[in-house]
């Protein structure tokens, strides 16, 4: 079962105020999007969300949840680091500092490179600049439904990709609504391998609230080795069954059934044997 604790800090700089949710990450087979982790809503240059966490061999995937409140331009960003390498969280605030650096120093040097890395997004997976082996799926929510809108595994010039392009650049025209990330790791990377990362989302370029999910690892992890049973009760506290774990009770019952009703015609077919005379 997760634990979360949420708490605002009472720095407020440049008019940005910080919030920290804490939670326990969930065994693989509970990893769906009913159980997925919620890291809360975004609002038009209002809030920021982002995920910390990590996936290592007991755990191949890590599923959010977010409400976006407007429509506008949505932003995700992801960047991994290695087990050693602590850095992982919002480096663009340097690498913006850098930029507006040499944007003003050296405008024509800037200029060029800015076109050297137009061309360069152009010719490769934008996914693998920040965060290279990992995978990301959006889902959204539509007609009750989720539906795949970005995957980063998807081929070039394929509409998933391109969607997932532009998430990572700031341009994709995101609708209000529910959207699920999934991430992943492709065979590139060490099953073995403890690998960290930073999932962050913004729409419209701005924000006054800065909202934190840190990920603890999960149980699996911690005992090296997969739960096969899933949970009886969801992440989110309210106590009802996953959706795998109430098929899979569903599944014993109908089972159970069949067994009586085959019982209960051998009993009735050797009752009409021994009475009759044929």
């Amino acid at each position: 079962m997760s634990t979360s604790s949420i708490s605002g800090s009472s720095n407020v700089k440049d008019g940005i105020a910080y919030w920290e949710k804490q939670v326990k990450d969930i065994s693989d087979v509970d990893e769906k999007f009913a159980n997925a982790r919620d890291l809360g809503y975004l609002r038009l240059n209002y809030s920021r969300l982002t995920a910390v966490g990590s996936l290592a061999e007991y755990d191949k995937e890590d599923n959010y949840k977010i409400n976006v409140q407007s429509n506008g331009k949505l932003s995700i960003s992801i960047r991994n680091a290695s087990a050693d390498d602590e850095k992982v969280l919002d480096l663009s605030k340097y690498e913006d500092a850098l930029d507006e650096l040499k944007k003003q120093t050296d405008p024509e040097g800037w200029a060029k490179e800015q076109e050297e890395k137009k061309q360069k997004e152009a010719e490769q997976n934008l996914i693998e600049v920040t965060a290279p082996g990992m995978q990301m799926q959006v889902y959204m929510i539509k007609n009750g439904k989720e539906v795949l809108v970005g995957d980063s595994t998807a081929e070039k010039g394929e509409d998933l990709r391109e969607n997932l392009d532009a998430m990572l650049k700031g341009e994709y025209k995101a609708a209000k609504g529910t959207y699920y990330v999934k991430i992943s790791r492709d065979d590139t990377i060490d099953k073995d391998e403890d690998v960290k990362y930073a999932l962050q989302m913004n729409v419209g370029g701005k924000y006054k609230h800065d909202y934190v999910l840190t990920e603890g690892v999960s149980d699996d992890t911690k005992n090296k080795q997969y739960t096969r049973v899933p949970s009886t009760t969801d992440y989110t506290g309210t106590g009802t069954l996953s959706a795998v774990n109430a098929l899979q009770i569903q599944a014993t019952r109908y089972q159970a059934t069949a067994q009586m009703l085959q019982i209960g015609y051998l009993n009735m077919a050797n009752i009409y044997n021994r009475n009759s005379n044929y």
